[in-house]
């Protein structure tokens, strides 16, 4: 089941006020009634602004009002395929969407609009005007933003970030390079203020009760917008290798995450790829995913996804080629599905991802605490511990590759072995190896520990090129893309026709608004 529907999000303050307060936040599970207390109350205990958290927290994820479509079309039927997690058994739009590189506005907006309703307003309207009163809450918010921020800008380029709310339209973009030194400007304002409080009232948890991340710690909140900083100056690599090696190197020293996971839990949280798959099963494994664990026996593959209903198809784990051509649900509607329960926490960074960034680090010659060898390994087995998948030696050994893949109900959509398109490369480290036979292990290990996070993983393969992807059967992008092309951006949504915002957008693009334009960072340059 999907469900469409036409949304123009304002940032108008009343607006967006009535949502925090009466919708998706949900005031009265805070203990508080906003008709019977004053200002004096509220505030006693941070309500005042802490309230506001958990809908900016969700909204990370799309996922603030518990919808699942709005995080499906955000991200699910875009990012999630994409990058070659996930792919949907239905025949949505007549099969002429996303995964057949048709970019259908109204949902490649999503992730736009939702952001802006659920993290970029509350924000701006209900804790910046008290930044003053409360600066270690505000610390707390600008990590959020630039977490935000950053998802937001890699999907489109460029973004209204760092003049947010100065106009009277709202928007005053920034370049994707503005956005990002915006980025690391608000991670070490935000580390600085939060180190301060820790330093004058040791061991307080006042953010406890409204965080849904972290428990309140403060200190992991350090960690977390260092791990953050990381993840942005790996990014810029190749348009600013001075900038991103400084700043990378810095969040090391600082402490990044080196075990569990930054994950939202809780008020109500229902994760969105279990109802996608279990209640209205449109969303299985993707023939990409299927190809890599397969290949590599990785346990984690039970971790990740249930065994296949369709009894047909001689294994128990099996996924769907992007881009084919669909006629009707039940063909593939037997594939496997995401193995998550209603109550799962959404993942927002897994501490894996951090010792994968430390490695490639290493491989650049950049001081990051340790070899290349030695935190890719280490990386592995953080991903493995998370998933309760056993101990990796075993698997740091082994020399398996990814598999060739096989369409049962369709032999033409099969890879064979032969294929440019299959990965070729093993989790054994072999340190004779070139760097950019290194480098796409490391990123495979971490395209693979990132799950289910799409958006992260399809910022990474865009840059990186890894892990190759197979090519579209089915190609609707009236000549936009070519089958093997990767979609780099999305394009911008339909509100900026309305709102007289497209033509400063693309000004700010530096190319077309169609999905085939690089983005700042996406330079089409060797790795090394």
């Amino acid at each position: 089941m999907i469900v469409m529907k036409n949304k123009v999000y304002s940032i108008i303050l009343l607006a967006v006020l009535a949502v925090a307060l009466q919708g998706c936040s949900k005031w009265e599970e805070y203990n508080t009634n906003p008709y019977g207390v004053t200002n004096e109350m509220l505030s006693a205990d941070f309500n005042d602004v802490g309230a506001f958290f958990p809908t900016i927290q969700q909204g990370i994820y799309n996922n603030t009002c518990l919808w699942a479509w709005e995080m499906q079309t955000a991200q699910n039927l875009t990012a999630d395929e994409w990058c070659g997690y996930m792919m949907h058994p239905s025949v949505f739009q007549n099969n002429i969407n996303p995964a057949t590189l048709f970019l259908i506005r109204s949902w490649v907006g999503g992730m736009w609009d939702l952001t802006y309703r659920d993290v970029m307003s509350p924000i701006f309207t209900s804790i910046e005007s008290r930044k003053d009163d409360y600066p270690h809450f505000y610390a707390v918010a600008q990590i959020l933003r630039a977490v935000a921020m950053i998802r937001v800008s890699d999907s489109y380029g460029p973004v209204v970030y760092s003049k947010y709310g100065t106009s009277a339209t709202g928007a005053s973009f920034d370049t994707q390079e503005e956005a990002y030194n915006h980025v690391f400007e608000e991670l070490d304002a935000a580390k600085a203020a939060l180190k301060a409080f820790m330093a004058e009232y040791p061991g307080a948890t006042p953010f406890q009760p409204f965080d849904l991340m972290l428990g309140g710690d403060f200190g992991k909140w350090v960690k977390f917008a260092n791990s953050i900083q990381l993840r942005a100056a790996m990014r810029i690599v190749k348009v600013n290798p001075t900038l991103a090696k400084q700043k990378a190197e810095a969040a090391v020293v600082d402490g990044v995450l080196e075990e569990g996971t930054v994950s939202v839990v809780g008020k109500g949280w229902v994760h969105p790829l279990s109802t996608l798959g279990n209640d209205w099963g449109d969303c299985c494994m993707n023939a990409v995913m299927e190809s890599i664990l397969g290949g590599y026996e990785d346990p984690r593959m039970a971790k990740y996804f249930k065994p296949a209903n369709d009894k047909t198809l001689g294994t128990d784990y099996k996924g769907i080629r992007m881009g084919i051509a669909l006629t009707v649900k039940e063909m593939y509607g037997g594939h496997s599905f995401p193995n998550f329960s209603s109550g799962d926490p959404g993942l927002i960074m897994a501490s894996a991802e951090s010792w994968f960034l430390r490695a490639e680090g290493a491989l650049r010659g950049w001081n990051m605490g340790g070899s290349a060898k030695d935190l890719y390994e280490k990386g592995v087995q953080t991903s493995f511990t998370q998933w309760g998948a056993g101990d990796a030696s075993a698997y740091l050994q082994s020399d398996k590759l990814p598999a060739p893949y096989v369409d049962v109900k369709n032999p033409a959509n099969s890879i064979p072995a032969d294929s440019p398109y299959l990965n070729k490369v093993s989790p054994k480290w072999d340190e004779s190896a070139s760097n950019e036979v290194k480098l796409q292990k490391i990123i495979i290990q971490k395209w693979i520990a990132t799950y289910p996070d799409g958006m992260e993983a399809w910022s990474e393969q865009r840059r990186t090129g890894y892990p190759i992807v197979f090519p579209v059967v089915v190609n609707e992008s009236q000549g936009v893309f070519k089958n093997d092309d990767i979609v780099k951006r999305m394009t911008f949504p339909e509100s900026f026709e309305w709102n007289n915002q497209m033509s400063e957008a693309v000004s700010k693009l530096g190319g077309a608004d169609n999905g085939n334009t690089r983005l700042w960072w996406d330079k089409n340059v060797p790795n090394f």
